[in-house]
């Protein structure tokens, strides 16, 4: 197995954020950024900035000249070269609706890992918010950062819930959040599930919860970034979200939490 370059991966992930933000921002105000192109792998529809960020991670990537796994929401699984040494797993653009609607709150997310396929394995995680430019990261067992500075979940009880909700049953899961805040003083709904585990990892709120069935890919540098900030990611059965595999079609719901007493009442409310 071939030991991973952590500094390497990570600043090679913080020059794409800084270009994928920057061709992005270009078209924060036009048209095209309402446009439909196709489905994609991911049986979602793809928008032509889904698509442009997309080709500029991978072309970015594909011009260091390594051999990697690519998976992605948009393309699917690719192999670049002939001896892959990590996958990269990447959403383009997770916020794609709030992009096309004009509201600002969207990001880029890139992970690196082992070749095992396993979240476990996921070793760099990166996000880059598209609209204020803010990077989040983390490697693992070295902290989690945001623009330099290491941050860590909050230790207080801040009375705030991050709620992501996916279309899988919508009235149910709905009805659990009624329950949620009944118990908080509130509740939020961003729209980009990326970015609600960066700000529940600095500490904004008390749990980060996705409901509707997530893919597990789609929040493999999320986890990390959490556990790293001292937080824990688990599905509402208890089953760590490091146990699962990156995947296209495993949907499962989860919380981030900063403790196993918080995680408990926040399953207990939902259920």
């Amino acid at each position: 197995m071939i030991e991973m370059d952590h500094e390497y991966w990570l600043k090679l992930c913080q020059d794409i954020g800084k270009e994928v933000f920057t061709e992005v921002k270009k078209y924060s105000d036009k048209e095209e950024r309402k446009k439909i192109l196709r489905i994609g792998f991911s049986g979602d529809k793809t928008s032509f900035l889904d698509d442009l960020a997309e080709k500029l991670i991978l072309n970015h990537f594909k011009s260091t000249g390594k051999s990697f796994e690519f998976v992605s929401e948009e393309i699917g699984r690719v192999t670049v070269g002939d001896k892959p040494e990590v996958m990269i797993v990447v959403d383009p653009l997770d916020g794609s609706k709030n992009s096309m609607f004009g509201i600002p709150i969207y990001s880029t997310s890139i992970s690196i890992g082992d070749l095992s396929g396993k979240i476990e394995g996921i070793e760099v995680g990166y996000i880059k918010n598209l609209v204020n430019g803010d990077d989040y990261y983390a490697v693992k067992g070295k902290g989690a950062f945001k623009n330099g500075k290491g941050i860590h979940v909050s230790e207080e009880r801040r009375g705030c819930f991050l709620i992501d909700i996916a279309s899988f049953n919508r009235k149910g899961n709905f009805q659990g959040i009624v329950k949620l805040g009944e118990k908080s003083k509130s509740v939020r709904m961003l729209g980009s599930a990326c970015l609600s585990l960066c700000l529940f990892a600095e500490g904004v709120a008390d749990a980060c919860i996705a409901l509707g069935g997530k893919r597990t890919l789609d929040s493999t540098a999320g986890q990390l970034i959490v556990r790293e900030a001292g937080g824990i990611v688990k599905d509402l059965n208890g089953k760590d979200w490091t146990e699962y595999e990156v995947d296209f079609n495993m949907n499962v719901n989860y919380v981030a939490a900063p403790n196993e007493e918080i995680y408990s009442e926040v399953v207990s409310l939902l259920s």
